[in-house]
């Protein structure tokens, strides 16, 4: 909620330095806040806040049976309309949506479509009758359709069905599409008004070959795996300068730039800087103690039943920003804003360790979700990462473990890589001891036992490179399995029963010419 910010916003200063402001589906930011104009908080978006009560979603508060009339109306897709985003009859996404679950793509679709028409739709209408000087509009859409669609985009991954492709495979184009002539229209509103128009992205969305096959986008608590450090921040406008080339920014700097569009100060502890280069006779706004002296006033909002509550979780858990167990909350920092979740602590570590590069309070944040989740993964991995790029490699391999057991999306690569990684800086010891982890927590994995045998080939211990493998030796249908079983056997000076093993790979995997060369030497000797 809006509560969770610890610091007056932009709009807040801007309002209480005399200027007007209109601010529409911002994220978090509910209930409304009072400001000079007017304000509609995120629970106006039927993708998420469809079951929670829209008291408090507006200020003013006369404002309220507008933006009802305009949920209502403009938050009602057709079955029409969504098959211009997917290849599916008509008869089909009826029956979809009928079912009413998020986790159906169709359904996701209808509720991101009608999200994106609401807050546009509000959005025009007060900016065209207020003309407000700091217009603030958020996009929930744009992140949504990644997260339910983004693997069935193009190019097709080798884990989606082509029947999944076929269906779905346009609607991320064509939702984008939808969005560029939102932006259009906002691009000929700043001329027409002398506005300056600036759009940025919260983060950037993987699209291509790094999106990760073994992590469905909707899969609860893996949101942030298909998330890019990355995002965009572009300005259009009389008094913006054209770039020729790309140029580099910060979340951080967004603030900054729009105080000194807007003559404003900026908080002397607040990072960024003005993206003066991108504009004529742009210059750092004035620091000063901006947020010890700006209010922040909230509307009354009403309090969320049980159900609703209930609902709200499994929408959070059916786009993948929230996972299904219970964990501990840490008491209220102070006032009304409340406690940090134990995924707000793992963001905290990231952002100490990837920006800041402060080992120190990065371990610290990551203990503390732990402490409030145990069997959360995501902190317990980069504690791993945060151990091994420090040098404890002790401690470093036993958060790898924890996090493994405790459900790591992918435990038998990451080992593997973690094994490479060793192997390749001259760890061996670390190097074995990672896969020895990863044979005692998955004793089926075939690939894990493979290099550990390996292991012990190359030190020419025949027989424990034998016992790391041979509970494989009757089942296996892998052919690199079988052919280290046949590569042990020659190690222990079993010629006919190696033969028989490659013999077996060959009959899975006939185009192996190491495997034939390797029987024709056995059989010569």
């Amino acid at each position: 909620s809006g509560r969770s910010r610890a610091v007056p916003a932009i709009w807040n200063v801007a309002s209480a330095s005399g200027r007007s402001v209109g601010v529409v589906g911002w994220w978090a930011s509910h209930p409304a806040e009072e400001v000079t104009g007017f304000f509609v908080s995120d629970h106006v978006s039927p993708i998420l806040f469809g079951a929670l009560p829209r008291a408090g979603v507006a200020y003013p508060p006369s404002l309220s049976p507008g933006v009802e009339q305009i949920l209502a109306r403009e938050g009602s897709v057709s079955d029409g309309e969504l098959a211009r985003f997917v290849d599916l009859p008509e008869a089909e996404i009826h029956a979809a949506r009928a079912g009413g679950r998020l986790e159906d793509p169709v359904v996701a679709l209808s509720r991101i479509v009608g999200s994106t028409r609401v807050l546009q739709h509000i959005a025009r209408d007060l900016y065209d009758k207020n003309l407000p000087d700091l217009m603030m509009l958020y996009l929930e859409g744009t992140d949504a359709i990644g997260h339910v669609f983004a693997p069935y985009a193009p190019p097709k991954m080798s884990c989606i069905a082509d029947a999944d492709f076929a269906r779905y495979g346009r609607a991320v184009d064509e939702y984008y599409a939808r969005i560029d002539s939102i932006l259009g229209q906002w691009m000929r509103r700043a001329q027409e008004d002398g506005a300056t128009l600036i759009v940025n992205s919260d983060h950037g969305f993987k699209w291509g070959e790094d999106r990760p096959c073994e992590t469905s986008s909707l899969k609860a608590a893996s949101a942030a795996y298909w998330h890019r450090l990355d995002g965009v921040v572009a300005a259009w406008g009389a008094g913006v300068v054209a770039g020729s080339q790309r140029e580099t920014a910060s979340v951080f700097d967004l603030a900054p730039t729009v105080a000194a569009l807007l003559d404003l100060p900026v908080d002397r502890r607040a990072g960024g800087k003005a993206l003066s280069a991108a504009f004529r006779g742009m210059s750092e706004p004035g620091r000063g103690d901006v947020f010890g002296t700006v209010p922040v006033r909230r509307v009354a909002e009403e309090a969320v039943s049980a159900e609703a509550a209930d609902e709200y979780a499994k929408r959070l858990m059916a786009l993948g920003y929230l996972a299904g167990a219970e964990s501990a909350k840490l008491a209220p920092p102070g006032g009304d804003r409340p406690g940090m979740t134990e995924k707000s602590w793992n963001n905290l570590g990231l952002y100490m360790r990837d920006s800041k590069g402060d080992l120190r309070a990065a371990e610290a944040a990551f203990q503390n979700a732990v402490e409030l989740q145990p069997s959360y993964v995501a902190p317990q991995f980069n504690l791993a990462k945060l151990n091994r790029d420090r040098g404890d490699d002790r401690r470093a391999i036993d958060w790898l473990v924890r996090s493994c057991r405790s459900g790591h999306a992918d435990p038998e690569a990451t080992i593997l890589e973690w094994f490479v990684d060793y192997d390749a800086r001259g760890k061996q010891a670390q190097a074995r001891e990672v896969l020895e982890s990863g044979v005692k927590a998955y004793s089926s994995s075939e690939a894990i036992a493979r290099e550990l045998g390996l292991v012990h080939y190359r030190a020419r211990k025949c027989a424990a490179a034998w016992d790391c493998v041979a509970r494989f030796q009757t089942v296996s249908r892998t052919p690199d399995t079988l052919n280290v079983l046949a590569l042990l056997k020659g190690c222990l000076g079993r010629r006919d029963e190696s033969i028989a093993f490659f013999e077996r790979s060959l009959a899975i995997q006939p185009d192996q010419p190491a495997v034939v060369r390797s029987i024709a030497a056995l059989r010569k000797r």
